[in-house]
């Protein structure tokens, strides 16, 4: 088996170099829970250092499997957000959240998944929460019978909230999600030109594998907000050849730990339902799902088709959503260490199981099977076969 993998993140700040020594790491528990050989070379960047990719062999008792991993980068973006001053990016975040209000869309969350709308509110309930703290002590300040109360009121509450909003809110991510949410928001709205650029260069990356003829699997895989990226850069892909998934390797498309939903329950997101509906009108494409109830920053137990209104009556599942579990991916004492970090159990998706379970991120990336034949999504799918490397479970759950 020599397979593709075509992975996109979520909006994160992290390096590519920090990224593939994290894998190296996560592949050790891959290795050890399954009980396979596994070498991993040094990761090449491309020219333009958008992409990133690296070669895992993975070798079992009568199987072996070549991937080309690559990871398409968008982290100097996300770097580029940070570096703009608090004054800018509250402001950006607070017109998103009233344009998701005024929409409707905040509200669609709460019907869909009601813990993925309280993590969408939450870094705005602590903005307010430290913006009240500031204007307290202002207030306070007022009350000082002196020609530079004023003054001195306004300097220590904007001093005071950008000190709750560097301690304790960078240790809760509070300005790392508003900006997220400003980033999806204008990615929807058409404003991130960068981002736009950036996904046709992921959607030729695509091409190109599928056109080299060197694999016998194309996977694209999209976690957290990568999740959308990676479903628009398949589309562009398709665009620019009509005939990619027909004449060479499976093409198959993973998202895990989706933040889809989150731009298209939106009324404005036209344009990325219609992307989804060209992908979906593909047959010789599976997209598979899979969400959790752990983890917040998903849909769990949704069809994002049918709340997105592309499915039809007799339309084929797009995607196959399967449930799965945090806790049977991870033994019980490792699952007791990261249980209560949300954004650990949310990453847990794409690391390494120190448990057999059905699913595996590398397992799914690095073994023996396709992914349509792992999940039982095509005919030729081996549902009986329990040798190390292979699922421990074959049909995913529902």
């Amino acid at each position: 088996m020599h397979r593709c993998v075509l992975y996109l993140g979520g909006y994160d700040p992290v390096t590519p170099e920090k990224f593939f020594r994290r894998q190296a790491r996560e592949i050790g528990h891959y290795r050890d829970t399954w009980g396979v050989e596994t070498s991993v070379s040094p990761p090449e960047k491309a020219a333009d250092g958008h992409v990133w990719r690296t070669e895992i062999t993975s070798k079992g008792d009568d199987w072996s499997s070549r991937t080309d991993f690559r990871l398409l980068a968008w982290d100097d973006l996300v770097k580029g957000d940070f570096a703009r001053p608090i004054w800018q990016r509250v402001p950006l975040s607070l017109g998103v959240l009233a344009d998701f209000l005024v929409s409707g869309t905040v509200f669609r969350y709460f019907f869909a998944a009601w813990r993925f709308a309280l993590y969408f509110i939450a870094p705005f309930i602590f903005s307010l929460a430290f913006l009240l703290v500031a204007a307290f002590v202002a207030a306070e300040i007022l009350h000082w019978q002196h020609w530079s109360a004023p003054l001195l009121a306004i300097v220590a509450g904007l001093a005071i909230y950008a000190g709750l909003m560097r301690f304790p809110g960078d240790r809760w991510f509070v300005s790392h999600l508003l900006d997220a949410r400003t980033f999806m928001g204008e990615y929807m709205r058409g404003c991130r030109a960068d981002m736009t650029a950036r996904v046709d260069r992921f959607a030729d990356e695509i091409v190109e594998a599928a056109q080299s003829g060197r694999f016998d699997e194309i996977l694209i895989v999209g976690h957290s907000q990568g999740s959308v990226f990676a479903l628009e850069a398949l589309e562009r892909a398709l665009a620019r050849d009509s005939d990619l998934a027909r004449r060479g390797a499976p093409v198959a498309i993973m998202t895990v730990g989706s933040c889809v939903l989150q731009l298209g329950l939106h009324p404005a997101a036209k344009q990325l339902r219609a992307r989804i509906a060209r992908v979906q009108a593909e047959a010789s494409i599976e997209w598979i799902e899979f969400q959790a109830l752990t983890d917040v920053v998903n849909f769990y137990k949704t069809d994002p088709a049918r709340l997105m209104r592309l499915a039809k009556p007799g339309s084929r599942p797009f995607p196959h959503v399967s449930m799965v579990r945090i806790r049977e991916m991870l033994a019980p004492d490792d699952y007791s260490r990261i249980r209560n970090s949300l954004f650990r159990v949310h990453y847990q998706f794409v690391m390494g199981n120190t448990r057999r379970y059905f699913y595996d991120f590398f397992s799914i990336c690095c073994g023996p099977l396709r992914l349509g034949d792992r999940f039982s999504l095509t005919p030729s799918a081996n549902t009986n076969d329990k040798r190390p490397g292979f699922p421990a479970r074959d049909l995913p759950e529902t």
